[in-house]
């Protein structure tokens, strides 16, 4: 059912992939969940600060983050028996993204 499965390689990298999703979460979920105040999601050293959000948005790049690894690894599965570096593909960028969830979510803790 799962050919992509069997090979270790493809379930690592996507598994560090959720894994730092799920760590980038928890992070914001405890540092920014008791604030009640608009949150800065963006900034310019020119301009300053250019959108407020609220947490809801914040939450919602991390189920947008891991709907889109979600789909790359169905994507990677279907693909896996017809071209495997493909699905290689799919799970470095996966972990890619996941890494620049990461590191959004870190700038928009410190600087809040």
């Amino acid at each position: 059912m799962f050919p992509v499965l069997k090979d270790r390689y493809v379930i690592s990298i996507f598994g560090l992939s959720f894994l730092t999703l799920f760590i980038s979460f928890l992070t914001a979920f405890f540092k920014i969940g008791g604030i009640i105040n608009p949150l800065i999601i963006h900034f310019d050293v020119y301009s300053g600060v250019n959108i407020f959000g609220d947490r809801i948005d914040i939450f919602g790049v991390f189920a947008s983050a891991f709907t889109a690894v979600l789909i790359n690894f169905f994507l990677s599965n279907f693909l896996y028996n017809r071209e495997r570096f493909i699905s290689y593909i799919f799970s470095f960028g996966s972990f890619g993204m996941a890494i620049l969830i990461l590191i959004a979510a870190s700038v928009i803790i410190s600087v809040n």
